[in-house]
């Protein structure tokens, strides 16, 4: 684990031990409303969101998330088996441990509604589960403010999601402003999310680091689909052939003529444990890195 001054990195054991230690005797249901937002004048939300800018911790003290509350936590490997322009856990060969996890926006988690999927990564680069080491952290999102998608395992998750058009995220207009002044303020751009973490790991200092512009996640079709109400029924690794969920990892940072991304196949994740449980909703987090800046633009990437 880490504290908020220093930040010394934390074991794959000990922090899925604390995460798989404490399961919901049922899957909890709940609303978040605006009031959940703000304890007498205090922006609870702004106040995380600047935490979650400037701590580098794995696990902390139990405290409610707000924009995504419910949540499936998984566990497993991040392979990179072809041939990658870029560094850290996006080098061609890195292997390395991974704790996951998959949440919705706000509280509608069942088919049929509006979902807003989120995939949130926490890489370990190293096979040894009891090496303490400094995680690269990642968020991607399929529609910000969520779709009508069957399963979590057909969307494409990025860091770089559309917005979308949900028109019933208006009536709670409130809880979405409030959210995305928050992320700003605390410098999050609340559309994007860099990667230049994931890509930074195991660079030594003063090494030079390639990171991708774009991240993209989506279920491997040879997991196939399984159909359940909730998406945390839907993710439970043993309704998987071999008790396995992979999903593919792509990145791009350029653009093909026709505007879209030039998407490269990297790896997959492969994750063989999951669990629905208190401290996968509360304690674990995954840090949101600020967004940095250089003369050539808001946003500077060396590749």
């Amino acid at each position: 684990m880490s504290s908020n001054t220093e930040y010394d990195g934390s074991s794959f054991r000990e922090v899925r031990d604390a995460v798989f230690s404490d399961p919901y005797p049922a899957i909890p249901e709940y609303k978040i409303t605006l009031a959940s937002f703000y304890s007498g004048f205090k922006n609870i939300l702004l106040a995380d969101s600047r935490r979650r800018v400037s701590d580098s911790s794995d696990l902390v003290a139990p405290f409610q998330k707000l924009v995504h509350p419910k949540g499936i936590a998984l566990s497993g490997r991040w392979r990179i088996t072809e041939k990658s322009p870029w560094t850290g856990c996006f080098a061609e060969g890195f292997e390395g441990l991974i704790i996951a996890r998959c949440s919705v926006l706000l509280y509608e988690t069942k088919q049929g509604q509006h979902r807003g999927f989120a995939f949130a990564g926490k890489i370990f680069p190293t096979l040894d589960p009891d090496q303490r080491v400094k995680t690269g952290n990642f968020v991607l999102i399929d529609v910000f403010t969520g779709s009508k998608e069957k399963y979590f395992t057909n969307a494409a998750l990025t860091n770089d999601p559309p917005f979308g058009t949900n028109v019933n995220i208006l009536r709670m207009f409130g809880i979405l402003a409030a959210g995305t002044a928050a992320f700003m303020r605390a410098d999050i751009r609340p559309f994007f999310r860099p990667i230049y973490p994931v890509a930074e790991v195991s660079v030594p200092a003063g090494g030079e680091v390639r990171t991708p512009r774009w991240m993209m996640v989506r279920g491997w079709p040879g997991s196939g689909r399984v159909d359940r109400e909730d998406f945390r029924d839907e993710l439970r690794v043993e309704n998987y052939p071999d008790q396995k969920l992979r999903f593919d990892l792509s990145a791009a940072s350029g653009c093909l003529p026709s505007c879209e991304k030039d998407w490269r196949r990297l790896g997959h994740i492969e994750l063989t444990e999951s669990v629905v449980s208190h401290s996968g909703d509360r304690r674990i987090v995954f840090r949101h890195p600020a967004l940095r800046r250089g003369s050539s633009g808001p946003l500077n990437y060396t590749l």
